[in-house]
């Protein structure tokens, strides 16, 4: 409350939910279609800037994420060592005799490893990143109205595990003051036991308080037969174009739009059955724009046939050597840091009051 004045915060970092949903997917398809370490590391480090600027204290991941980020690189290291046996520079050398490991350990081998270890840490920094900025219920909001039960399934149940964080700590806190401490597994008895009663309640309250809001009380009418079968259509084709796109080319993407678009049609159709009431409808403002076009620029460097192309992928074997580098490709991908820079965090939504 300020002055009379209700401040909302329906998207913090002053950019609407659909555009910052545009810049996780640009990002996240750049990471998958630019195997190069050093485009994912300038993803990674436009993502953990554009989370510095815009993300909100005490939301998102409790484990930092360069803690996470290790042993992800050093497990995909490690497994790519002791399973793909080929590359020039041998480290060390296992028993042939032993299944599967057996063999040379080379360098190039580990390197492939840690690559792809790379390109799982940045599409986790994405997400963080939109996770930290978005909140979840405007994420549920962008789901098609006949997917609502759905939505609220998704809503409960990423809300639930940070609730049962809290409630974990506050055990072991007042556990702590007790003069308790962890020694054994008898010693998880006075914590566990707890902690399930209260997820118990917590549950039984949150089904409480949705039958007196109605949940569940829907109507018993059915389907049209109509839209079944349209249903029925849209998927086939979906697994058609599927096929059609790998073995043949453009016909199956052709395709896969119309049974995409067949099925969006047939949801929005049966989403107006169910009406959704908006307090309060946030515009489309000029920070957005900017938000999707700085959402457009990875994936001209990705999907345009630009100068120095053959950079995005990057093989270490037969032998290992740096990766090639084009300033052009890494200017566009840079460009997902622009939201940290264009974007005023203090931008939010308010209604009066």
């Amino acid at each position: 409350m300020d002055g009379g004045r209700l401040v909302i915060d329906e998207a913090p970092g002053g950019g609407d939910s659909r555009a910052w949903l545009a810049w996780a997917l640009a990002a996240a398809a750049a990471t998958m279609l630019a195997r190069n370490p050093l485009y994912s590391l300038i993803i990674l480090l436009a993502a953990r800037l554009t989370t510095a600027a815009h993300g909100l204290p005490g939301q998102g991941m409790r484990l930092p994420l360069w803690r996470l980020g290790g042993l992800i690189l050093t497990f995909s290291a490690l497994f790519s060592a002791l399973f793909l046996h080929v590359g020039q520079t041998t480290l060390l050398r296992l028993p042939a005799s032993w299944p599967l490991i057996g063999g040379p350990i080379t360098l190039e081998a580990a390197v492939a490893g840690a690559s792809n270890g790379l390109v799982l840490l940045t599409l986790l920094a994405v997400f963080v990143a939109l996770n930290a900025i978005v909140p979840v219920h405007d994420l549920v909001r962008l789901l098609p109205r006949a997917l609502r039960d759905l939505g609220i399934v998704i809503l409960i149940a990423i809300t639930y595990v940070p609730a049962t964080m809290q409630h974990w700590q506050r055990i072991r806190e007042a556990q702590a003051i007790r003069g308790h401490q962890l020694r054994g597994l008898r010693d998880w008895r006075p914590i566990v036991i707890p902690l399930l009663v209260g997820g118990l309640e917590r549950a039984m309250g949150l089904a409480e308080a949705m039958v007196a809001r109605g949940y569940g009380a829907t109507d018993s009418s059915r389907q049209p037969m109509g839209v079944r079968a349209g249903f029925l259509v849209g998927l086939a084709a979906l697994l058609a174009g599927w096929f059609l796109a790998i073995w043949v080319g453009w016909q199956g993407w052709l395709l896969l739009a119309f049974a995409a678009l067949l099925l969006w049609t047939l949801l929005w159709r049966l989403g107006l059955r169910y009406p959704r009431t908006q307090y309060h409808s946030r515009q489309w403002r000029a920070g957005d724009s900017l938000l999707l076009l700085a959402s457009l620029l990875p994936l001209l460097a990705v999907l345009v046939p630009l100068p120095g192309r053959a950079s995005l992928a990057y093989v270490p074997f037969p032998q290992l050597a740096l990766p090639a580098f084009s300033p052009v490709i890494s200017l566009l991908l840079a460009g997902l840091a622009l939201p940290a820079f264009i974007l005023s965090p203090s931008q939010h939504n308010g209604y009066n009051t």
